[in-house]
């Protein structure tokens, strides 16, 4: 087995982006943002809606709100991580943007009011481990949509785990941390997991944390069939970025449900 238990005692177990938060912009620096806020434009143009209010699932540090929110989207922002969500705040503040940001599990997430649209993007959902888990979300987030809105999703694949995360290994020093992160898709329960070993300097002082993510790898039928089960109409499953109809071969899948009425 890749991942070992880990009995280093000078490590201090910690939730998944607990401790993570903190460097996560740096972790994440090579992802393309504004490309992935200007598919969404694409999106919202091909399927004719204009949304005023967008719920964003998942919504981290907020990098892609902040950036719809400068295009005159209002943005509300839910993570379950209370770090994520008080780095986001931060930076909206640093920004002056009126983006609302709350904590919560984006299954049910704490919401009231209405929404145009709706967003849970970059695999986020995959981070739901089974597909009841799914269908509260899709479930939750129709009870918030306007009639006609629409809900955009994505997840990676098998296909995307054994290609870029199987059995590797990468790890970065910044001016004051450095983390080591080890991938590995288990192909049993189809699970991606991710094991975080990060270490922060603070003056004299090393601060040893330990952060395992797991997500759960859906076939695409599956994922499609709980969305119709949910009530959701499905506008269309497209391979990653583009409006081809995706397949068990795509790295990643963009989803598009739209509110129907029943």
């Amino acid at each position: 087995m890749f991942f070992r238990k880990n009995n280093d005692t000078s490590e201090i177990p910690s939730d998944p982006y607990q401790q993570l938060a903190e460097i996560y912009d740096f972790v994440m620096r090579h992802v393309d943002y504004p490309f992935w806020a200007d598919y969404i434009e694409d999106i919202f143009r091909r399927f004719r809606v204009k949304p005023g209010m967008i719920l964003e699932l998942a919504c981290g540090t907020g990098n892609l709100a902040s950036i719809l929110a400068t295009r005159g989207y209002r943005m509300t922002g839910v993570d379950r991580s209370a770090a994520m969500i008080a780095v986001a705040e931060r930076k909206a503040q640093e920004a002056g943007q009126p983006i609302l940001y709350k904590t919560g599990d984006m299954a049910m997430p704490p919401m009231s009011g209405f929404f145009d649209a709706a967003l849970c993007l970059y695999d986020s959902a995959n981070y739901l481990m089974d597909l009841d888990a799914m269908q509260r979300m899709f479930e939750s987030v129709k009870r918030r949509l306007q009639p006609d809105g629409i809900f955009v999703f994505d997840v990676c694949t098998e296909n995307n785990s054994r290609r870029y995360f199987h059995r590797q290994t990468d790890q970065e020093t910044g001016r004051d941390f450095s983390y080591v992160r080890r991938s590995e898709y288990l192909a049993e329960p189809r699970i991606q997991v991710n094991e975080f070993r990060l270490v922060f300097r603070r003056g004299e002082e090393r601060q040893h944390h330990f952060e395992r993510h797991e997500q759960r790898i859906y076939p695409v039928a599956d994922i499609e069939n709980t969305l119709l089960a949910s009530g959701f109409s499905l506008a269309g499953s497209f391979d990653g970025f583009t409006f081809s109809k995706a397949s068990e071969r795509s790295n990643r899948v963009h989803f598009v449900a739209r509110h129907s009425e029943q």
